[in-house]
C-alpha cells in the first residue's frame, strides 16, 4: 500500500469548482492587489483567533519577520527561541538584526519554559515559542514569565491554526502572532501566504505599513514614497486570500479528518512508540504526527520499503545551521536526543483509516521483530 506523506492534489470536484469561482470573481473585479477578499480574509482570521486585528502577508516567513519588526526588535536585542524548528523562525529573528538565543526543548518537542527563564537577561526583548506540529507550548507559564521580565511573546503559530488551550486559540496568548498558510498547512493556500494577528491598534498600523514597503498610503494618490520604515513587499495576493476564504469554510472538516487519523494512530501506536504529549485541555492543531523511538532510521527504511513516506524534522537543529554555527557549543541535550529518535508520519485529510492502520501495523511488526 502506498501512503504519501502529503497529497496536494485537488481531487474533490465540488471544491475545485468553488476555487474556479473564486478565481473568476477576482479576475472580474480586477483588484489583484489588496482586493476585497483580503479584507474579508483578515476579518475572518481575527474573528477565529479571537484578536482585534489580522494582517495578511505574502508568506509565513514574512509574517514572523513583520511581527518582530513591528515590535521594534533589532540590532542589540536578543530573542529567545527553540532550536527544534524550521530555520525561518531563527532567520526571521536574525534578519531584524537581533541575536537568536536558543533554549532547549521538552520531550513533547516544544521549547522548555524553564530553560527560557534561565536565558533571560537585560538584552532580551522577546520570546518566540513555536507550536511544534500544532501542539501548543505552555503558554500560560510563558505569559507570566513575559510579564515578570517585561518582554514580548511572539507566537510562531505557523503550524497551529486549529490548536487551542482551554477556550483560547493559538495566536491569542501573545502580543503578536504569526501563521503560515502555505500549501502544506491545515489551512492552506495554493502558493505562499501568511497572516499576523494582534490586539494592538498601534502594531496593526505598523504591520500595514511594513507589508507595503514601510509606506503610508496617500488618499490623493500623489505621494508614493511616504516611507516610515525600511521594509520590502510582504503583501498577500488577492487570489490567495480568495482561495483561503474557501478553505476557511472547509477548515473544520479538514481538521476533523486529520484528527480522526491521529486518533487511530494513538490507539494503535500507544505503548509501541513514544507519542507527543498533550495538555489536558488542549486541542491539537494536527499539522504533524510525531513519534519517538529507538532504531528510528531502521524503522524509516522499513516504512519506505513498504511504500510509506515519512520525514525527519528538523535536521540539523537550527542552532547548528551554518549561519549560527558559532553557537554549536550549546549542548541542547533533549533537542539532540529527539532529533535522533523522532519521525513524522503521514497525516493529511486525504488519508484513509486503512492507510493509517497499515502504517501502524508496519511499525508494530517492526518492533515485534526487534
Amino acid at each position: 500500500m502506498k501512503v504519501p506523506y502529503l497529497d496536494l492534489r485537488i481531487l474533490d470536484k465540488t471544491h475545485k469548482e468553488a476555487l474556479h469561482k473564486r478565481l473568476e470573481a477576482v479576475l472580474a473585479h480586477g483588484r489583484i492587489i489588496e482586493g476585497p477578499e483580503v479584507q474579508e480574509f483578515e476579518r475572518r482570521i481575527a474573528q477565529r483567533i479571537g484578536t482585534r486585528f489580522a494582517v495578511g502577508t505574502g508568506s509565513g516567513s514574512s509574517a514572523i519577520y513583520m511581527a518582530l519588526k513591528a515590535l521594534g526588535i533589532g540590532r542589540g536585542d536578543e530573542v529567545i527561541t527553540t532550536p527544534f524548528t524550521w530555520i525561518i523562525t531563527v532567520n526571521a529573528i536574525a534578519a531584524t538584526g537581533a541575536k537568536p538565543v536558543f533554549a532547549d526543548i521538552k520531550t513533547d518537542f516544544n521549547v522548555d519554559p524553564k530553560k527560557i527563564e534561565k536565558k533571560i537577561r537585560p538584552k532580551t526583548r522577546a520570546i518566540v515559542p513555536m507550536h511544534v506540529g500544532g501542539h501548543l507550548c505552555e503558554m500560560e507559564f510563558l505569559e507570566k514569565l513575559a510579564r515578570q521580565h517585561g518582554v514580548y511573546i511572539v507566537e510562531d503559530a505557523a503550524q497551529a491554526i486549529c490548536g487551542s488551550l482551554g477556550a483560547r486559540r493559538a495566536g491569542s496568548f501573545s502580543t503578536i502572532a504569526a501563521f503560515s498558510m502555505n500549501p502544506m498547512k491545515v489551512l492552506h493556500g495554493y502558493g505562499e501566504a501568511g497572516v499576523v494577528t494582534t490586539n494592538s491598534e498601534r502594531l496593526y498600523g505598523r504591520l500595514k505599513k511594513l507589508r507595503h514597503a514601510g509606506t503610508r498610503q496617500d488618499p490623493m494618490g500623489r505621494h508614493f514614497n511616504q516611507c516610515d520604515f525600511i521594509s520590502l513587499n510582504h503583501k498577500i495576493d488577492t487570489l490567495q486570500a480568495a482561495f483561503l476564504l474557501d478553505n476557511l469554510d472547509r477548515l473544520e472538516s479538514i481538521w476533523h479528518k486529520r484528527e480522526k487519523i491521529a486518533k487511530r494512530y494513538d490507539a494503535l501506536l500507544g505503548g509501541v512508540v513514544e507519542l507527543q504529549q498533550l495538555h489536558p485541555d488542549e486541542v491539537h492543531g494536527r499539522y504533524l504526527y510525531l513519534i519517538r523511538c529507538q532504531k528510528r532510521d531502521a524503522l524509516r527504511r522499513v516504512l519506505a520499503q513498504n511504500g510509506v513516506e515519512t520525514k525527519i524534522v528538523y535536521s540539523p537543529l537550527a542552532c547548528d545551521a551554518t549561519p549560527y554555527k558559532n553557537r554549536r557549543s550549546l549542548s541542547m541535550p533533549v533537542s539532540r536526543a529527539l532529533l535522533k529518535q523522532s519521525l513524522s508520519l503521514p497525516l493529511h485529510e486525504k488519508m484513509s483509516l486503512a492507510q493509517a492502520e497499515f502504517v501502524s501495523k508496519t511499525i508494530i511488526k517492526f518492533f515485534a521483530k526487534e
